[in-house]
């Protein structure tokens, strides 16, 4: 597949050392990707590390905050000063990534099958068929879309933290913009119960679960336009 289009991978990462370096890797050695930007999010464990050793050996954009400023705004600052046309956004905590994940987040787009692809994680690990999966599947991190589409309401994502997929989820709903969901078979992605002990799990899924809510209810009206939408086709 050939694509007329930069495409710029942003990688958003809080204290994941023991999957950042394959993450990254593992995108700039894709060919389909252009550029690779990291945003180190004020990781306090070996990951500032980690990334200065890769540097050593491969060429990546390098932010890095002294202080942890949420995942959205780590996204944000990447997507700021991207160079590509397509944005693909990816989680640090996975493994398994691979350049047929990335292809397949981008094809919908270039064949304008889609205005923001957003990937399934789904393996052994993460099966299909879970409880949670209809909403894991709209939160996914792993997605792809247009620069231009998301440049009108970057300030409003910077504050959202854990919020941030869903302010793009209800954007583009609001908007009738295409969403897609594609598998991406092989790439796992680690819950944070297996990464935290409970309690600091417990606290994590608390604020971000908060987040999300928080998200909403300061974009109530694109949520009304959504149901006005849904009233209207019915």
């Amino acid at each position: 597949m050939i694509s007329k289009n930069k495409v710029s991978a942003i990688v958003s990462v809080f204290n994941e050392e023991k999957t950042i370096k394959e993450v990254v890797v593992s995108l700039l050695n894709c060919q389909l990707i252009d550029e690779v930007i990291v945003a180190n999010d004020g990781s306090t464990d070996n990951t500032a590390k980690i990334l200065r050793q890769i540097q050593q050996s491969y060429q990546f954009r390098y932010l890095e905050f002294k202080e942890n400023k949420g995942k959205a705004y780590a996204m944000v600052s990447g997507a700021e000063i991207s160079n590509g046309e397509i944005l693909v956004f990816v989680d640090a905590d996975t493994t398994g990534l691979n350049c047929k994940h990335i292809e397949k987040l981008i094809t919908s787009l270039i064949f304008d099958q889609a205005d923001m692809v957003i990937g399934r994680r789904c393996s052994e690990q993460n099966p299909k068929v879970d409880i949670s999966k209809p909403i894991d599947d709209w939160l996914g991190g792993e997605r792809a879309l247009y620069r231009k589409d998301i440049l009108p309401i970057l300030w409003r994502m910077k504050d959202t933290r854990y919020g941030v997929e869903t302010l793009l989820n209800l954007y583009y709903k609001s908007h009738n913009k295409r969403i897609k969901i594609i598998d991406l078979e092989g790439l796992i992605h680690f819950p944070k119960y297996k990464k935290y002990r409970l309690h600091v799990s417990l606290r994590n899924y608390t604020k971000e679960t908060f987040q999300i809510l928080r998200t909403i209810a300061l974009n109530y009206l694109m949520v009304f336009t959504i149901i006005k939408n849904i009233i209207i086709k019915e």
